[in-house]
């Protein structure tokens, strides 16, 4: 179970990592001008992490530990319908009430997030590899976001 829990929380993560990486190298330069501060991407279009301001980091890292504490808190309570990764989080109502498909959801989740762990595995090598952002090395899959 706690193999299970942890899993998932990578597996979120890296979804979400795998869609940001991109996301950041085509947009970061847009938002910085409009919020008046300086990119976070260098000269090759590559997020700097030094240029990101600690108060940033201080809060990424605050709300990860609140997220996890509560996670922990759930999944120690005994309740009977908890399941690794369900916080009662779900604004928009996307879990089915229906056994078959919530563990259909389950499964198509994990996996998914299998995946983004690879890709974003693959997004670090090849950034290493190349010196180039992924969204300059493949534009075709992303300029069209542009």
């Amino acid at each position: 179970m706690e193999m299970r829990e942890a899993e998932i929380k990578h597996a979120r993560l890296a979804m979400l990592a795998a869609a940001g990486w991109p996301l950041a190298e085509l947009f970061d330069r847009r938002i910085a001008e409009y919020f008046d501060v300086p990119s976070a991407l260098d000269a090759a279009d590559r997020v700097s992490f030094d240029k990101i301001v600690p108060e940033w980091w201080g809060f990424c890292v605050g709300m990860t530990a609140a997220i996890d504490l509560y996670g922990v808190q759930k999944s120690r309570s005994g309740d009977p319908e908890y399941f690794p990764g369900n916080l009662g989080f779900d604004p928009l109502n996307v879990y089915p009430q229906d056994e078959v498909k919530q563990q259909r959801m389950q499964l198509a989740e994990i996996k998914h997030g299998r995946l983004a762990m690879l890709a974003v595995a693959g997004f670090a090598a090849q950034e290493a590899v190349s010196k180039v952002g992924i969204v300059d090395e493949t534009p075709w899959f992303f300029k069209s976001l542009l």
